[in-house]
């Protein structure tokens, strides 16, 4: 990012986001293609490239293709960058299906200062350097298919556990994460009833019942 970043529109930062994406392969895009991908009219596309081009953001002639300066490419780097970590912190800790999340990511990551977003990224590699240090096995992605994990139904009273995964058929995954049940989280196992149903669990302070039937959508492992 340059020391000092022209401030810029949601619709200018769109812009540059776009062109970054249409200008991967050739390093350059068409003014065409910028008006396609964005469904707008070519006249909207040359005045947001002659503001882009007077913020130093863009190489802009008319009848040209366009191209990012230095610029230009670390701001569309770096808006890019909030989206994705937006994106993934909606669908792999709070369970938001994928198509809602890159919806969300994209209205917000415009709003996103920077300095939140490095506390927002250093949260998250707390959460995920902490759910499994010191395993052997332990790699980018494991978590999915951890040879550790277990159903959270498989623990008994008084055990501990850090959620690896959860399954989207355990249903209500919203108002789950709001409790504090997401991925990441560290649960245990506060009181069973005598026949197994229900299951009180304890999270980040809050008691949850639920029936065992639920709690097998629900990967753990042990600590």
């Amino acid at each position: 990012m340059p020391e000092n970043p022209p401030k810029l529109s949601e619709n200018l930062e769109d812009y540059l986001e776009t062109i970054s994406s249409l200008s991967a392969d050739t390093g350059a895009a068409r003014p065409s293609d910028i008006a396609a991908a964005m469904n707008v009219k070519r006249p909207s596309v040359t005045a947001a490239l002659n503001s882009l081009r007077e913020k130093g953001l863009v190489e802009y002639e008319k009848y040209r293709p366009v191209t990012l300066t230095q610029d230009g490419e670390a701001v569309a780097k770096n808006v890019r960058r909030k989206h994705e970590l937006l994106s993934d912190f909606f669908t792999n800790v709070l369970g938001v299906n994928a198509s809602e999340a890159d919806l969300a990511a994209c209205r917000m990551e415009h709003a996103l200062e920077d300095s939140i977003m490095k506390k927002l990224v250093k949260f998250l590699k707390g959460r995920g350097a902490g759910m499994c240090s010191g395993c052997p096995n332990r790699s980018p992605g494991c978590e999915s298919s951890c040879p550790h994990a277990v159903a959270l139904s498989d623990l008994s009273k008084g055990e501990r556990a850090v959620v690896l995964s959860i399954d989207r058929k355990l249903g209500n995954l919203g108002t789950y994460a709001g409790m504090g049940l997401a991925i990441g989280s560290t649960v245990s196992v506060l009181r069973v009833a005598p026949l197994g149903d229900p299951v009180i669990i304890s999270v980040h302070g809050s008691e949850i019942s639920m029936r065992k039937s639920q709690l097998k959508n629900i990967m753990v492992k042990r600590i």
